[in-house]
């Protein structure tokens, strides 16, 4: 093998290790962050329909049906889903703004009945 064949090999194996490391990353955020993002919706689904009047218990059964089909809906966005940076962005805000209003769901005076 001459010195420029060997140059290009280590290149091609250096680009194959990198778009594997960032496919990894993307599987990991996908599969991650669309399970904290589905679970955000949930709770704030079930959060929301606690405070509308619904009982407690039957908010969370129906929001824990929903969550999968949430989850699954999510997971289609985000396979779909071409930029890295909009996938993270979306994910992680998502869930941090959904767990927010969670919390701030949970602060307010319970719905009179």
């Amino acid at each position: 093998m001459t010195a420029m064949a060997a140059t290009m090999s280590r290149e091609n194996r250096g680009r194959r290790i990198g778009a594997g490391l960032l496919l990894a990353f993307r599987l990991l955020s996908i599969v991650v962050g669309g399970y904290f993002l589905s679970a955000a919706l949930t709770a704030l689904g079930a959060a929301g329909l606690v405070s509308l009047g619904m009982d407690r218990s039957e908010a969370v059964v129906l929001m824990s049906m929903l969550g999968f089909i949430i989850y699954l809906l999510v997971l289609i966005w985000a396979f779909a889903e071409r930029r890295l940076p909009r996938l993270l962005a979306v994910t992680l805000g998502g869930t941090a703004v959904g767990h927010g209003l969670v919390y701030w769901l949970s602060m307010a005076p319970p719905a009179l009945s």
